[in-house]
């Protein structure tokens, strides 16, 4: 039995695990973090490699950005802006005394998760969007891998634009529309319901409350509209969705049907309606992600 230590890096902090190749958690936690320059990252990196030094096959890291996993180079950091073009792998192994360290963008480990493991399994072509609280993470599927594009960026699905004009609003950007707060946003649109979460927005569809539960359907058409788009490109077997918006089962329905509507309206007929599938790891699904990507950048999977 193999064990590997993985972190998902965030804004604020990073959530650590050892791992066993089996995918049993053995021990986790989470440790605060700055994200201004590279001490203040590594090092609470370093302490918890320390605690499992010897003890695992070595450290596989999720991150936000434009990340190449094969060579271990960042080319973007997102909110860590003193990414760029940066050898992330190389030089946090040297940092924390030589530990194999292998890197991903967490999109692309929470669909590495899907492939190997869960809502993917099988499926040749597809998409998997994690609707985040102020973006989109996005994973395109080819011939069973993900596809990293001529600059590692595909799948960056959050900048998708959705008006030509431009316009300074919230439905001009898919991240913008689509995101957690895009949800609060349309809610509030309807309802004049400020700053309501996904579980307050639910609870109160459940209870029948009109206004709320047209603004959740006017956002369920907004994000059924950009997948139309998408799948005019990729033209996908299955779209997974994952995220926070996958916390309350209700609102997979009220996509699946805003999907079937949106796809219903094709005049000519040619776009294929993708299954919709619920992603199979939820707050974990990075971290699984990050042990099939070390498996995969190590040779241990074919």
């Amino acid at each position: 039995m193999e064990k590997y230590l993985a972190i998902d890096l965030g804004r604020t902090k990073l959530r650590y695990a050892v791992i066993t190749d089996g995918l049993d958690i053995l021990d986790q936690g989470s440790e605060y973090t700055d994200i201004q320059n590279e001490e203040q990252v590594f090092a609470p990196i370093k302490k918890i490699a320390d605690q499992y030094r010897g003890k695992v096959e070595g450290l596989s890291l999720t991150m936000p950005g434009v990340i190449d996993s094969a060579n271990g180079i960042a080319y973007s950091g997102g909110v860590y802006g003193w990414v760029r073009d940066y050898p992330y792998a190389q030089k946090l192994s040297e940092y924390i005394g030589g530990m194999p360290v292998v890197i991903a963008n967490d999109a692309k480990a929470a669909a590495m998760a899907e492939i190997g493991y869960g809502a993917l399994k099988n499926i040749q072509n597809g998409v998997m969007l994690l609707i985040l609280n102020t973006g989109i993470g996005g994973a395109v599927i080819h011939n069973g891998k993900i596809l990293d594009g001529a600059h590692f960026a595909s799948g960056e699905v959050s900048y998708i634009r959705g008006d030509y004009k431009r316009r300074d609003d919230y439905n001009d950007m898919f991240a913008l529309a689509c995101s957690i707060d895009g949800l609060s946003r349309a809610v509030e649109e309807t309802s004049g319901k400020a700053n309501l979460n996904i579980l307050r927005i639910m609870a109160k569809v459940a209870s029948g409350d009109e206004a709320v539960t047209k603004g959740v359907e006017n956002y369920c058409d907004r994000l059924a509209l950009y997948m139309y788009n998408i799948q005019c490109v990729i033209d996908a077997e299955a779209f997974v969705i994952g995220g926070h918006l996958t916390d309350e089962p209700r609102t997979m329905k009220m996509i699946r049907e805003a999907v079937v509507r949106q796809f219903g309206a094709d005049r000519y007929g040619n776009v294929f309606r993708p299954e919709i599938k619920e992603c199979v790891f939820h707050n974990n699904s990075r971290m699984y992600g990050a042990v099939y990507n070390f498996r995969l950048q190590t040779g241990r999977l074919k």
